[in-house]
C-alpha cells in the first residue's frame, strides 16, 4: 500500500464558527493500492503535458490552490478552465474513491485532549506546532487502521521547509511493524500521488471555508456541489441533508451534535 499525505490550513481571519477556528491545521492521507500507483503517476504526467500543450503554460504540477485562484504558473488560464480541471479530478476520484483519513487540530483539540502535547513527541515533530501535531495524530491513526495489514507500506509526506525531499519518516513510529515500510518526505513536483492528496486536502478545506461564508456565490455553490458528489470515502466526514442556503448557525449545530454523539462537552 502507498499512502500520500498533504497538509492544508485556513487563511487568517475572524472566527465565524464556534467549532472551526482560523488557526486549524489539517493533514489528509490518501490510501492507494500498490497495483494502481504507476498507472496513476503516468496519467497525471500525461494530463499535465496536455495542459501545457493546450495553454502553453509552464506548469510542472497540479497545485490546486493555485489552479482554483489562477495564481503562479496557472495565472494565465482562460475562462473556466480551472474549474474544468477540478471537474476532471472530481470525476477521477469518483472512479477510484480512494480511502481518505483526515486529521484536523486547533486550540479546541488541545483543550479536548488534555496532556496530548506532552505525549506526542516523536519523528522529530514539534507537538506544540499545530501542523506537526496534526501529522503526528494522523500517523497514529494510520498505524491503528493498518495494524493487521500484511502488505508492505510506503508513506510519502509532502515536504516542508524543515523536512526536505528524501528525509525519512516513520522509522520511530513504525519501528516494530510486521511488514517492510518505507517512509519519506517528497516534493509534489516529482510525486504525483501527493498531487492527488493536494486535491483532496484543498476540497476538504475549501468546503469547510465555504460552509462559513455568507453570502456564497454561484461558483461557491458549484464547488460545494462538486465536493458533495465526490462522496469522499472517509470515516471523518459525516453526511447530512440540507440546502445551499444553510448558515454558520446550522454548520455549528452539526458539529455540536457530532460532539455530543461522542460524549465531548460543548
Amino acid at each position: 500500500m502507498h499512502i500520500a499525505i498533504d497538509d492544508t490550513h485556513s487563511s487568517n481571519g475572524p472566527d465565524l464558527s464556534d467549532y472551526v477556528t482560523s488557526r486549524r491545521r489539517t493533514c489528509v492521507a490518501v490510501l492507494f493500492d500498490d497495483s494502481e500507483v504507476e498507472h496513476i503517476r503516468a496519467q497525471l504526467r500525461a494530463g499535465l503535458a496536455e495542459i501545457r500543450n493546450i495553454t502553453q503554460a509552464r506548469v510542472d504540477e497540479f497545485h490546486f490552490a493555485e489552479i482554483y485562484n489562477k495564481r503562479g504558473a496557472w495565472k494565465g488560464l482562460q475562462d473556466d478552465l480551472n474549474l474544468k480541471i477540478f471537474s476532471c479530478f472530481a470525476y477521477l476520484y469518483q472512479c477510484y474513491r480512494w480511502p481518505v483519513i483526515i486529521q484536523t487540530v486547533d486550540e479546541r483539540t488541545i483543550k479536548d485532549l488534555k496532556g496530548l502535547q506532552r505525549k506526542l513527541n516523536f519523528e522529530g515533530l514539534n507537538p506544540y506546532n499545530l501542523g506537526d501535531l496534526s501529522l503526528a495524530l494522523l500517523a497514529l491513526r494510520i498505524r491503528a487502521r493498518l495494524k493487521n495489514s500484511t502488505e508492505p507500506l510506503t508513506i510519502i509526506v509532502d515536504e516542508t521547509p524543515l523536512r526536505k525531499p528524501g528525509s525519512p519518516f516513520g522509522k520511530e513510529l513504525f519501528r516494530d511493524w510486521a511488514t517492510p515500510i518505507n517512509g519519506y518526505y517528497a516534493s509534489s513536483r516529482t510525486e504525483e500521488l501527493l498531487q492527488i492528496a493536494d486535491f483532496l486536502a484543498f476540497c476538504i478545506n475549501r468546503t469547510t471555508h465555504l460552509s462559513m461564508k455568507t453570502p456564497r456565490t454561484d461558483i461557491d455553490n458549484w464547488f460545494l456541489g462538486l465536493a458533495t458528489k465526490m462522496r469522499i470515502n472517509s470515516n471523518e466526514l459525516i453526511a447530512t441533508s440540507t440546502d445551499l442556503s444553510f448558515t454558520v448557525k446550522e454548520f455549528d449545530e452539526w458539529h455540536r451534535q457530532y460532539r455530543r454523539r461522542w460524549g465531548i462537552p460543548d
